[in-house]
Parts: C-alpha cells; structure tokens; sequence
C-alpha cells in the first residue's frame, strides 16, 4: 500500500518501524498512519501555522527517530507532545520572520518622521506587490544573523526549498531585479 502523506526524511527502516508502532496489521497501520497525519495537519492549521502539512512532516519524523532509539508507549499522545514542540519553534521562526519586517518598517517610519521626502515608499509599494511567499523568501535570506549563520541559514533554506544553493542565489537575484524595476518604472 502506498501512502501520499510519507515524509520525505523518514528512511523505510524508520518507516516501517513507525507502521509496526502503531498496528501490526499492514492495512490497519497504514490507515492509522493516515489518520495520525491528518490529525496532526488539522492542529497544525488551527495553530495558524503557514506550512502544516511540513509541520506534521517534521513531528512524524521526530516521533519515528524516537521510536527508533527506544519504545513509546501512547504514539498519538507521544507524537501531539512533539507537536507541541514543533508548534512552539516555527512560532518562533514566524515571530522572527515578523520581528525583521516590522524592523524594515520602523526604520523607514524613522526616515519618514524626519520631514524628508520617504525616500523608501517606492520600495514598500512595490514590495508589498511581491507574493507573500516571495516576500518571506526576500526577508528570510536577508535576516539579520551573522555571516556564519547567515551561511548556514540560507543552506537550509535551500535544502527546505528542495533546490541547491545556487537555484535560492537566482531566485532572490531574480526578485531583486523585479523590485529594482518596480522602483524604477514607478510601478
């Protein structure tokens, strides 16, 4: 039988032992299983999390690491306790993520308060033109980390995307020139 909602980090010994977990039965484990990912989907997307499906991706990999190092009693109690977990750091993520928009903001506010002529409307016009997920793209590969992190950052941003690092490098080049353009075309 083969399931749509697999993760992608989970190897098939990791799998299977994850199935076993939870019904020896094949059939009776893959429906439980499906169960489970639409479980933990469905709280993910009333926590308001951006990407839910990932999220129970990442808690069904977490639970199946854990299953593989020792035995767990109540897996759905388990695996809704490292939802939990899981919740709480992309929470943080997203706050991050808001902390260094709203940080653009206010610095133009500043420039705004100083009777100057806003030098940066242009730029938040034609930004907020941007899709949302391109906008997020633009502030997360130019977070305010340290050049080691910001290495590290922008790798895994990769990884997450799917694509190498050279792919993320020409998409962010890409959305640079379009706003460019937009600023320069008045657009």
């Amino acid at each position: 039988m083969v399931l749509k909602f697999m993760p992608k980090d989970l190897t098939s010994e990791s799998f299977a032992k994850l199935l076993k977990a939870l019904s020896s039965n094949g059939a009776e484990a893959a429906g439980l299983y499906t169960k489970l990912h639409k479980s933990l989907v469905r709280f993910f997307q009333l926590k308001g999390i951006s990407e839910p499906d990932k999220a129970a991706d990442e808690t069904i990999d977490r639970v199946a690491e854990k299953i593989n190092s020792q035995e767990v009693g109540n897996l759905k109690g388990y695996a809704f306790g490292v939802a939990k977990f899981v919740y709480l750091e992309k929470l943080r993520r997203e706050q991050i993520g808001q902390r260094v928009v709203g940080g653009f903001y206010m610095k133009t506010a500043a420039y705004q308060k100083q009777g100057e002529h806003d030098e940066f409307e242009p730029l938040r016009e034609c930004f907020g033109k941007l899709y949302k997920t391109e906008r997020e793209l633009l502030v997360s590969y130019f977070a305010d980390l340290a050049a080691d992190e910001l290495s590290a950052h922008r790798q895994k941003m990769a990884e997450r995307a799917e694509i190498d690092l050279n792919a993320l490098r020409n998409r962010v080049s890409r959305l640079r020139r379009r706003l460019e353009e937009c600023i320069k075309n008045g657009n």
